[in-house]
């Protein structure tokens, strides 16, 4: 009854904060995912199979883009995906914290925290990662299980919901590939007397997660012609190249660039076609030694993402390593099996390792940052049961509030970021909404002069431009063909103008191109502070 209230005040919560984020695009990703979705609501599947974003998301959102495909509606959707999303994260975290030993009262107090945490997940971030991570949970709870020799069925689980993950993410391919083996290992020498028993469980797994991703891969490397279970690592591994400059989406002396289908919203909507030059470590001891730099400036990302989530982080693994050793497990947890400490520190270092090699962001790591909590709550629980709290130094009543305390400290440690973002939108005001200039603006805009078809601006991703121009240009449902060249010529950007078919020109602030410019109709009049529009067909 406790944790259907714990859902109850999630579910109200969320729908109360959900007003204030209800035209915050978050990103460019979730932009290109709600531009795949249109395609499959369309019946473009041809353009719809995408290499780069999972598959899954999008489907998702092609029933609520059929009921309604204004872009504010579509958006709202999304967001009360992610909260159906977090719904099922919180359920299986608690099927997940079964799999770790607490005294109930610690359990629950995670729990609750857990509301908050979820609800930062599905507000502040890609819906994608919450709904990966949300796989990940159930999977979790399916391979640690200390009966999973004797069921038979748990590989196949495991394989189903894996598949799933991948079709969000294909990250999961090679993640799944690792721990499942790894995993199976375990639990093979921790009970050789059912080795039948997880040889078959690792076959069945193996057996339904490879029919799941290899049919979505099957299409995917037929569109590309290569073989593939995604090209989104490739991509990200090539972008952080040492002669790469960046996303060419961002890059300033990138110029326009054309959306590989008509009518989505930009280039970014398969970046597996965007020019960028691929590369190997391989290649020479130079880009080698780069990949070996890359990595440790990775691993100090990594350390910094983890001190973000909670200040006790770091020191929560650095307990669980030492307590796998058998002299220190003996000496403080004794009777516990190894398996409770080993399993879900071993998952956090291989999941966190995968990201090291290519580019790594906080929200990457959401699986990471349950497993830290329910962790933290384990490890609580053990020092409570050590001799200095057994031993009657304090009265029961200052026993109890010690216990207390320290249970507080550890949970408000996980809830810093998570409060922080989630009331970020009161800087604003309490009516205000997060991230609605763009959708006003858009409003200004058509209600001033109905700008459509492909759209361009001057500027760059590091002076904003990008972001607003992109962002608007969701909410008019136009195509953003991404920044000019700086100090471009008037003869080369009217080229461009016709090259790429461009019917606007967004100008923010100052221009080197004036006096060209000039000769055009000028659209928004001035409503917009800082921007003016030229209609450059005419």
């Amino acid at each position: 009854m406790l944790f259907i209230l714990f859902l109850s005040v999630f579910l109200v919560l969320g729908f109360y904060l959900l007003n204030f984020y209800r035209y915050d695009l978050i990103n460019k990703d979730v932009i290109s995912m709600i531009s795949v979705a249109r395609l499959y609501a369309a019946g473009n599947l041809a353009n719809a199979v995408n290499g780069y974003w999972g598959p899954l998301f999008s489907w998702f959102l092609v029933p609520f883009i059929l009921q309604n495909p204004t872009s504010t509606s579509v958006l709202y959707s999304a967001r009360v995906l992610s909260l159906i999303f977090g719904f099922f994260t919180l359920i299986g975290v608690r099927f997940l914290s079964y799999r770790f030993e607490m005294d109930e009262k610690i359990r629950s107090s995670i729990l609750f925290a857990m509301i908050l945490v979820v609800l930062h997940f599905a507000l502040n971030y890609s819906p994608v990662d919450l709904l990966l991570a949300c796989f990940l949970v159930y999977y979790l709870y399916f391979i640690f299980d200390p009966d999973y020799c004797s069921k038979w069925y748990n590989g196949a689980l495991c394989g189903v919901i894996c598949g799933m993950a991948y079709l969000t993410k294909s990250y999961a391919f090679p993640f799944f590939i690792a721990h499942f083996l790894l995993f199976n290992l375990f639990h093979y020498l921790k009970d050789v007397e059912n080795k039948k028993t997880v040889l078959k469980n690792l076959s069945l797994g193996l057996v339904v997660f490879f029919i799941i991703s290899g049919s979505w891969s099957a299409v995917i490397s037929d569109k590309y012609d290569e073989l593939t279970f995604g090209t989104s690592g490739t991509y990200n591994h090539n972008v952080m190249g040492p002669k790469s400059v960046g996303h060419p989406t961002e890059y300033v002396n990138q110029g326009f660039i054309k959306p590989p289908y008509t009518n989505v919203t930009s280039a970014w909507e398969d970046p597996t076609y965007l020019p960028v030059k691929s590369w190997s470590p391989f290649e020479s001891w130079g880009y080698f030694n780069y990949q070996l730099n890359k990595i440790k400036y990775n691993a100090s990302v990594l350390k910094g993402i983890c001190q973000s989530f909670s200040c006790f982080a770091l020191l929560i693994v650095l307990i669980y390593i030492l307590l796998c050793i058998k002299p220190v497990r003996n000496r403080v947890s004794a009777g516990i099996p190894v398996e409770n400490f080993l399993y879900p520190v071993a998952t956090v270092l291989i999941y966190s390792a995968g990201y090291l090699f290519i580019v790594l962001e906080a929200r990457y790591l959401w699986i990471v940052y349950i497993l830290l909590m329910l962790m933290g709550g384990c490890l609580l629980d053990l020092l409570f049961k050590q001799d200095f709290f057994k031993k009657k130094r304090f009265n029961r009543n200052c026993n109890s509030i010690i216990k207390s305390v320290l249970t507080l400290i550890m949970v408000v440690s996980f809830l810093i970021m998570p409060v922080t973002g989630l009331t970020s939108f009161c800087s604003n005001g309490v009516n205000s909404y997060v991230e609605s200039q763009y959708y006003n603006w858009s409003n200004i805009i058509e209600a001033q002069y109905p700008v459509h078809g492909n759209i361009a601006s001057n500027g760059n991703a590091e002076d904003g431009a990008y972001k607003k121009t992109l962002h608007t240009s969701y909410f008019m449902g136009t195509s953003y063909y991404g920044f000019s060249r700086p100090n471009e010529t008037d003869s080369d950007l009217q080229a461009d103008f016709r090259n790429y078919d461009i019917d606007y020109y967004f100008v923010w602030g100052s221009s080197g191109n004036e006096a060209f410019l000039s000769k055009y109709k000028e659209v928004s009049g001035g409503k917009i502070a800082g921007l003016r529009i030229y209609d450059v067909k005419t």
